[in-house]
């Protein structure tokens, strides 16, 4: 059979590449991908567009936010079902494509009283066309509005399955019958005489039955008879002409690919040559003039000192190695009773010693770059592509291969990567905003490993002849008290707090579910910001505080990181020719250029090994440890739609992102929604791979750059979605929300999502700790309230607040 060439158009979901994976992995097609708003159709008359559909075999309409009585939220794939007679071709409508479909024939759209998103339930059928040879079909729901074309019966009656009067061309094909609530739901239809297909469910979501491919060959099974049919009235292919140039509205389309040629179709030759069109993201730019090469290659020297007999208390070496007051880099390995927390995610923690380190920096206020990785300071307008540009160009000059394999980290580039950074990487606005960096990363050329499974502690360098450094590590691990100092010293301050009040807060909860019950987005991950301020003539130090954090909530991905400006020249008082307001300005500019973070995260975002295999671990649902509560029960707290329609619409979404980079039959979901326990809760974890093709052009840099924000911290449809709760959050979330970890210069890196996190500006004065959850209609909230103050409460009582009774009012 003849290689389908279609045309996605995208509607802005977050699923669009697992559609696009599966048209091309079960029906080895190409695909061209083009935005259902692409600004080449916009401004002229329907012509052009349909001069650019001759070019394809048929159309999958794909699924998106919005309302399908919208012509603004369908864009093109309204134009799609009265195209003129010789344009015609054969469209595949899928969620929202589906109901614009039924609409277009004499349908209408309603809200469901209790919206589907993230459900799995039987679709019946009755084995004709889409659906033949299908048994039992389960199939995933995301949609708060539903498709009616007018029948008025029980879901036991014969009509259900004819035509209607309103719609007399169209004809049910599935319908959901398990919805009390709702009633019968139209999940499946076809045209009487036209090509024009659809379904209500997402085929291509992982908790859909292996039957949802079986759906997408059946429709090009049917696409491709009919295109045959046509062809065989038609005495030529070239019988239909547009008197205009097709190429002078046509530019590259998503893809950046220009292989579809008219050539391509059914209609056009007996032997088409189809080049192949990918909807892979493009990878990040190499931009070498501001970023200076080693003079030689990078070599690993390495040391290792087995501490078997003694276990190593990571937080006191760092404190021995470095001044802690200064710049201080620890990613640890939480563990309890001397053992690693989770091992197969924390086994390691690494102190990075980062004295007058080159460092890149980002504002998204102001757009300015401040970078000393070449050696000398510069400063310039930039933007994220930029950061990314310049941190492959960086890391491609210094890479090693010579390290110790068995270590993640050989040294590198180890910061952060603000919400708000990761904003403007999907061109959602950003509420106001400062000046402070985005996105700081300082480079790690020394370094300490410590091995909490094999109890090794291993000292790296990058620097050449670095003796000096290893004896004084060596020493210092050698030395090293093996009792850590108790932490839970009397007397620490009670702190000030500003927090969510519960009042406002369900009211943002209940704003979500008003936007969600529209169709405009999924799920929502609403948070919100506890202010914690100590009184300055007694403020207890920041690395007391981590050293409580990291006690009473050990974690897999803890952090301490310390960053401030190498400038030399900073924090000296003015001259006494400038005003004393010019010197508070100077001085608080100097402090905006410092940052603490406290962090006992239990959720890695995106790791990726010197091989390329990518992993994300998302973490939705949570319950938590009471008194009595076992792992059975958690589990079975945590087995409800609720809890799993969370964490499925997660795991669809990162597929989707990890698609866009890797390609297509490269991603699995390796654990789907296990329950993990952590020091105060019960999660459920999934864990999704992909792996970088050996010989593309892509790193796990862009397969960083092409996930952000966090799904687990936007909802789905990520764009969307971010755009309101950038509206209903009302003000930044700053680290929080964002990534935190390392890129490796061996070729790997690993970050965490910034959650259980505490972290303080100088100039402020003040520690944020943020908390939130997901939204979705089956959502009390009052119930995500306390999801919330749950979520906090790992972080506040290591501040000092240790009574929380009050702490839900301002």
């Amino acid at each position: 059979m003849h290689r389908p060439h279609l045309l996605f158009l995208d509607a802005y979901d977050s699923f669009s590449n697992n559609i696009i994976n599966l048209l091309q992995q079960d029906l080895n097609a190409t695909v061209q991908v083009i935005k259902i708003d692409d600004k080449r159709f916009a401004k002229t008359d329907d012509a052009c567009f349909h001069a650019f559909l001759k070019r394809f075999d048929a159309v999958v309409a794909g699924p998106g936010p919005g309302d399908p009585r919208n012509s603004h939220h369908l864009g093109l794939i309204g134009k799609l079902w009265h195209l003129p007679e010789g344009v015609c071709l054969p469209v595949l409508g899928i969620c929202l494509g589906f109901q614009s479909l039924a609409l277009a024939f004499g349908g209408t759209a309603g809200r469901l009283l209790q919206p589907r998103h993230g459900l799995v339930t039987e679709v019946s059928h009755q084995g004709q066309s889409l659906f033949q040879d299908i048994d039992v079909l389960m199939a995933t729901q995301y949609h708060s509005l539903h498709a009616k074309l007018g029948h008025n019966v029980d879901r036991t009656s014969p009509d259900l399955w004819r035509a209607t009067s309103n719609c007399p061309d169209i004809i049910p094909l599935a319908w959901d019958l398990s919805d009390d609530q709702n009633g019968p739901i139209l999940m499946g239809i076809r045209h009487t005489s036209k090509p024009f297909y659809g379904v209500q469910y997402h085929p291509e979501s992982i908790c859909t039955s292996s039957a949802g491919a079986q759906i997408i060959h059946n429709w090009w099974s049917e696409a491709f008879a009919w295109t045959v049919n046509q062809a065989a009235k038609i005495q030529t292919p070239t019988a239909f002409h547009l008197s205009i140039d097709v190429e002078s509205c046509d530019a590259n389309s998503e893809s950046g690919d220009d292989s579809a040629s008219t050539s391509s179709s059914l209609f056009d030759a007996v032997n088409p040559t189809v080049r192949d069109t990918t909807a892979t993201t493009p990878a990040v730019t190499r931009d070498s003039s501001r970023m200076g090469r080693p003079a030689s290659p990078r070599f690993v020297s390495w040391r290792c000192i087995d501490m078997t007999s003694s276990p190593v208390d990571v937080a006191a070496l760092l404190r021995n190695l470095q001044d802690i007051n200064q710049q201080a880099v620890l990613l640890e390995s939480g563990s309890k009773n001397g053992q690693p927390v989770r091992p197969e995610t924390g086994r390691f923690s690494i102190i990075g010693c980062v004295e007058d380190a080159p460092s890149i920096k980002y504002s998204t206020g102001n757009h300015i770059i401040t970078s000393s990785l070449s050696g000398t300071n510069s400063s310039y307008h930039g933007s994220m592509s930029d950061i990314w540009s310049s941190v492959e160009t960086f890391m491609a000059a210094n890479k090693a291969t010579d390290g110790n394999a068995d270590l993640p980290f050989w040294g590198g580039l180890v910061g952060f990567v603000s919400y708000e950074a990761g904003l403007e990487t999907i061109d959602v606005a950003q509420p106001a905003n400062d000046d402070r960096p985005d996105v700081w990363f300082v480079f790690v050329s020394r370094s300490v490993i410590v091995d909490h499974v094999e109890r090794k502690v291993y000292i790296q360098s990058l620097e050449e002849r670095d003796d000096h450094w290893f004896e004084k590590a060596g020493n210092t691990v050698k030395e090293l008290s093996k009792e850590p100092a108790s932490l839970d010293k009397p007397g620490l301050p009670i702190p000030a707090i500003i927090a969510p009040i519960q009042d406002e807060y369900v009211q943002k909860v209940e704003i979500c579910q008003s936007h969600i019950r529209a169709g405009d987005s999924y799920e929502l991950c609403l948070t919100d910001q506890s202010i914690v301020s100590h009184d300055e003539s007694c403020r207890p130090s920041s690395f007391e505080l981590y050293q409580r954090l990291r006690t009473r909530n050990p974690a897999p991905f803890g952090a301490y990181l310390r960053l401030k400006d190498s400038n030399k020249e900073g924090n000296k008082e003015g001259s006494k020719e400038e005003s004393k307001e010019e010197n508070k300005k100077k001085i608080k500019e100097e402090k905006g250029n410092a940052v603490t973070i406290l962090s006992s995260s239990p959720e890695r975002f995106l790791s990726w090994s010197r091989a390329g295999k990518c992993q994300f671990r998302p973490i939705k649902g949570t319950v938590e440890k009471k008194d009595g509560l076992t792992r059975e029960d958690a589990e079975k707290l945590l087995n409800v739609d609720k809890e799993r329609a969370e964490n499925l619409m997660i795991v669809d979404l990162i597929r989707h992102d990890l698609h866009g980079v890797v390609g297509s039959g490269n991603v699995k979901v390796e654990k789907l929604m296990t329950v993990e326990e952590y020091q105060t809760v019960f999660q459920l974890v999934s864990v999704i791979e992909g792996q970088l093709q050996e010989g593309s052009r892509h790193t796990g840099i862009d397969v960083l750059a092409a996930s952000l924000p966090p799904g687990s911290m936007t909802g789905a449809p990520k764009k969307r979605s971010c755009e309101l709760l950038t509206e209903i959050e009302g003000k930044a979330r700053g680290i929080y929300s964002g990534v935190l970890g390392y890129f490796d210069v061996g070729g790997g890196g690993d970050f965490s999502v910034v959650i259980r996190t505490a972290f303080q500006w100088e100039d402020e004065g003040v520690w944020r700790i943020g908390a939130g959850g997901a939204v979705t209609v089956l959502s009390s909230p009052i119930a995500e309230f306390e999801e919330m103050d749950l979520k906090r409460q790992s972080c506040l009582p290591s501040l000092g607040l240790q009574s929380l009774s009050s702490v839900g009012s301002r």
